[in-house]
Formats: C-alpha cells, structure tokens, sequence
C-alpha cells in the first residue's frame, strides 16, 4: 500500500493546480497589447512590435520557469510530496480496514447463522435476539477502534492540512512576486518608451 515509490495523486494534483496558477497568470498578460499601448509606433525604434513581443515572451517563460523551479524545490525541501504520500497511505489503509471489517462482518454474520442453525435456543430466546445482541457487541467492539483510528488519524490530518497551507502561502508569495516583476518590466518598458 506504499505510494512513496511513484508520485502521489494529491502530489500530481499540487503541481497541477501550481502549473495552473502560472499558466494563468502568464496568459492574462498581453504582451502585444501592452507594447502596442506602451510604445505605440515608438516601438519600430526596437526593431517593430513583434521583436519586442519576442523578447518579454521570452523574458516572462525565464520567469516562469524560474518560480516553477523555485517551488518545486520548496515543496521538496518542505517534504510536501511524502506528507501527501502519508496522506495517501492513510486513506488506503483506512479503506483496507473497512474491507477488512466488512469482510469480518459477513463472516461473523454466516458464522452466527451456523450456530442458530445448530444449537437449540433456550425458551422464549428468539433468534434475532441473538443476532442482535451480537451485532450490538460486534459495533461497541468497532465503535471503539474506530473512534481511536479517527482520533489519530485527525491528528495527523491537522499536521498535513497545516503542511498544505504553508505551501499554498509560499505559492501565493511567489505569484505576488511575479506580478511585481511584470509591473517593473511595464514601468521599465515606461521609461524606456519616454527615453526613446
């Protein structure tokens, strides 16, 4: 039941959603657009439109590769994919133990129609109240190790949404940071446009 070995889902799922957020965010800027508007036809000084184009296109994949890179070695030196692993591993062993209960619980189930059907009840004892007596002990019993799972398995759920958190913040930052790159290149192109 170990995920540790490929890639977590939840860990695919993360890159994604980051993949995601640059994406957008390097989609809603248009570069031709704001060089139009910027330099107007000031901007055939620099070769025409379409070389400048080139170049913040250029300049803005650097950027973005460079945050990509930055955040994926964040999220490995914060351990965010083994915590999403953990995580994995969790929820696979929690379903595991329900088969295993459900599994139990039919066996236990034919095992007390056996016994009904080879011993003679005492009088005025009926059958279901056997079988429900047994299933009222069999969910105590499961109640129990149940509620401690859960008691554990919360605890450790806290400590990863936690974990998750702090890595959505850094993402976050790293877009603000992003943004302010992209208003410096417009208020560089700024001066630039009233130097020329």
């Amino acid at each position: 039941m170990t995920t540790t070995t490929s890639t977590s889902v939840r860990y695919k799922s993360l890159l994604t959603g980051i993949e995601k957020v640059l994406s957008k965010s390097r989609s809603s800027l248009d570069i031709s657009q704001a060089i139009q508007q910027g330099y107007g036809e000031d901007a055939s000084v620099f070769g025409g439109a379409g070389v400048l184009t080139g170049v913040m296109d250029a300049m803005l994949d650097r950027v973005h590769d460079k945050v990509t890179e930055e955040m994926l070695a964040y999220l490995q030196q914060q351990g965010i994919e083994q915590d999403l692993s953990k995580v994995e591993e969790l929820v696979q062993t929690i379903e595991a133990i329900e088969k295993a209960q459900h599994a139990e619980n039919e066996a236990d189930r034919e095992s007390a129609k056996a016994s009904l059907q080879q011993t003679q009840l005492p009088e005025g004892v009926k059958p279901m109240d056997v079988v429900n007596h047994r299933a009222y002990q069999l969910m105590l019993e499961e109640q129990t190790k149940l509620t401690e799972m859960i008691c554990k398995y919360e605890e450790e759920t806290k400590e990863l949404e936690e974990v998750v958190k702090e890595a959505e913040a850094k993402v976050q930052a790293d877009m603000t940071q992003v943004e302010e790159v992209g208003r410096e290149l417009d208020r560089a192109a700024d001066v630039c446009a009233t130097l020329s």
